[in-house]
């Protein structure tokens, strides 16, 4: 049986009062009812619970919106019925904003029950509703209890990225410093409502000096208002980062030198001839052992061995580049992997020479211990891989076999494992060694090869270079200036060579018969580019004291093609001092006649190939008329080189040649040889 509706009435007549209770059980309601009439009697009435309060709205000294608002102070959700014979209808209104829930006119007692039973029946979904909303409360704080109470950082974000909730974690390490401000999320808008996968992804940041690490698994759902969401829960697995790390290094790195050891080095000896034979081109593996390590670990100690080892193992990363590998496999040995070297072999050869060679020389750097110095040599033995032939242990094998014959030779050294590089090299490397004692003991001298005009007068000679071996003999420059070039030794002998016309041009100077003669000295590309080249050419001009327009400087064309304007710059530097430019090889390379016309040239030199065979050649007959046409038209002298026969001098004359050099009028000669009289005999003897 249902409880009897518990009603508090507000009247102060009780004949209403009574009248409101036959309408309510009329209609079949169980009422239990209690009349007060003042505002005290209502407060105490308060202190008990009510289903529902009907007030009269006039009272004496007390009025129905009084009563309305006492019951909302004692309680928000009770039903409140506002009954009155005389409220007009903006009164009523006013009373439901204040929090009515309904109102009856006294003239139309029948509508009470049915205002009575909505009334109750909002009160009830109202009730319902506050329940709900409670629970969602008392849920959302037991999710960010939880939430704020797990050492993970999560957080949400909507579908533009923004973060729309963070737990406590969350704020500490990433809110704060990003000065975020994150709405709380109520749990309705957090339910997950779609099963979509979790991506698992792991980061690095470097708030500090030192990484950190993050595992990170972000999620994607739909809210309760279906809105997409991305859920992110990140943890800080720095400390499993770094013991992964330490299990790599004890797994693949040498502890001593942190440099790949033996494991390490073999797969990626592996990966590089795998690629080089792929690629169609060389790789080297050079296997480097310090000489008598033993006597340094017995003479100071097992420590400074291990400072000496890594010393070495940052000296010779050095030397390479940073895609190749060094690896140490031993006490004292050392692995460099080189790939990608190239196609030709003589180059990779010269290239992997320079690298070793360079390894060596910063190993015997002394080594600064506690207290002393001490020095080291190495030896090193190459191998070269170009196909997969061999299998890895097999390359080190005869890596190792060179390095074995190094140090049977005496150490200090390194050999290539295949004999034909090896030769090569040796060659190479004995010339250089020839070239460099051939500055410093005056092995070089000039020779001079005539210059004659139309006449067959002597007007000048050509200094050409010489290396008077003592054991060798006399090496033409097409045997070393090559090399000279590639080691910049070109340089240094350039210099000389200027040095030593300059001092010829001034012994001519003292002698009437030779004093007008001019002497041209080649130039190479290197020692052009030298930024001190403009100044020390002045310098030995100065020096000497010659008439500077004696002095010609022959170009080739190839030097011409790069930084032409600088070129341009030093040119008419030294014009403007007096010296003169002469165009060696005219016609084989590339010259733009749009700058060519623009250098401070005198001379053009039509090249001994197109001489050789233009009378029997039309093309090269037509190159030839085609430069001397041009050499009239910008005012420049030609000379033509080459000339062997009167037939070609005859040829040339008749098509506008005036200057001449060849074997028709002399061959290279020491400076006591030139025949520097009537040149009739020169021409006679050709």
């Amino acid at each position: 049986m249902n409880a009897p509706l518990r009603v508090l009435m507000v009247e102060d007549y009780e004949d209403d009062a009574l009248l409101m209770l036959r309408t309510l059980r009329r209609a079949g309601i169980d009422v239990e009812s209690l009349r007060v009439q003042d505002a005290a009697s209502l407060t105490a009435a308060l202190a008990e619970t009510w289903d529902v309060v009907i007030s009269d709205f006039s009272l004496p000294g007390f009025s129905g919106m009084d009563a309305l608002a006492l019951c909302r102070a004692s309680d928000e959700q009770v039903p409140f019925i506002l009954m009155s014979g005389t409220v007009g209808e903006e009164t009523a209104v006013a009373a439901m904003k204040a929090g009515a829930n309904d109102y009856v006119m006294k003239d139309n007692m029948a509508r009470l029950a049915p205002t009575l039973l909505r009334a109750l029946q909002d009160a009830a979904t109202r009730a319902e509703l506050r329940r709900t909303e409670l629970k969602l409360i008392e849920s959302e704080r037991r999710f960010h209890a939880f939430m704020d109470a797990s050492p993970i950082i999560a957080s949400i974000r909507d579908g533009s990225g923004r973060t729309v909730y963070g737990n406590r974690v969350w704020n500490d390490t990433v809110g704060h410093a990003a000065a975020v401000s994150v709405a709380r999320m109520t749990s309705d808008q957090v339910v997950l409502t779609s099963g979509l996968a979790a991506e698992s992804v792991e980061e690095i940041n470097l708030p500090g000096t030192a990484p950190t690490y993050w595992k990170n698994i972000r999620f994607p759902f739909v809210g309760a208002a279906g809105q997409p969401l991305i859920g992110e829960f990140s943890t800080d697995i720095t400390t499993l980062k770094q013991s992964e790390e330490t299990i790599r290094k004890l797994a693949y790195l040498d502890a001593l030198t942190g440099l790949p050891n033996r494991r390490l080095m073999i797969d990626r000896l592996t990966h590089a001839m795998a690629s080089c034979a792929r690629r169609g081109i060389f790789g080297a593996l050079l296997l480097i052992n310090l000489d008598n390590f033993k006597l340094l670990n017995d003479a100071h100690g097992h420590a400074a061995g291990d400072f000496v080892v890594q010393q070495t193992g940052r000296r010779i990363s050095d030397c390479v580049r940073e895609q190749d590998t060094v690896a140490r496999i031993g006490g004292d040995e050392f692995v460099v992997i080189l790939e990608g070297l190239g196609k030709l072999a003589a180059d990779v050869a010269v290239d992997v020479d320079a690298i070793g060679r360079e390894i060596l020389k910063v190993i015997a750097e002394p080594y600064l211990l506690v207290g002393t110095s001490h020095k080291l040599t190495a030896s090193i033995g190459i191998a070269f891989f170009h196909d997969q032939q061999h299998s890895p242990d097999e390359l080190i094998k005869r890596a190792d076999l060179a390095m074995g014959n190094v140090k049977t030779a005496g150490r200090n050294n390194q050999l290539f494992f295949d004999p034909a590089m090896q030769a090569r090299i040796t060659l190479r490397n004995t010339l250089e060694a020839d070239l460099r004692e051939g500055l410093a003991n005056s092995w070089f001298a000039l020779h001079y090869q005539p210059q004659v005009d139309s006449d067959g007068r002597l007007t000048g000679v050509e200094a050409l270079m010489r290396l008077a071996h003592p054991v060798k003999g006399l090496m033409m420059p097409n045997s070393f200036i090559t090399l000279a070039e590639e080691t910049g030794l070109i340089v240094d002998l350039g210099y000389w060579a200027l040095d030593t016309a300059c001092k010829q041009l001034q012994t001519w100077a003292q002698d009437t018969t030779t004093a007008r003669l001019t002497l041209s000295v080649n130039l190479s590309a290197r020692q052009f580019s030298d930024d001190n080249f403009v100044p020390r050419v002045l310098a030995l001009v100065a020096a000497s004291g010659i008439d500077p327009s004696l002095l010609w400087l022959e170009l080739t064309e190839s030097l011409l093609l790069d930084e032409i304007e600088l070129t341009i710059d030093k040119m008419t530097i030294l014009r403007e001092a007096g010296m003169r430019f002469s165009l060696d090889d005219f016609g084989t390379g590339y010259s733009s006649l749009s700058y060519l016309k623009r250098l401070p040239l005198h001379e053009v030199k039509i090249d001994r190939s197109f001489v050789r065979d233009l009378l029997g050649d039309v093309n090269d007959a037509v190159i030839v008329r085609a430069i001397l046409a041009m050499g009239q038209s910008f005012g420049l002298s030609v000379i033509a080189e080459g000339v062997e026969t009167i037939a070609q001098r005859d040829f040339l004359i008749e098509n506008g040649c005036r200057r001449f050099q060849g074997y028709l009028f002399g061959r290279p000669v020491p400076v006591e040889m030139l025949d520097l009289g009537d040149t009739a005999t020169v021409m006679a003897c050709g």
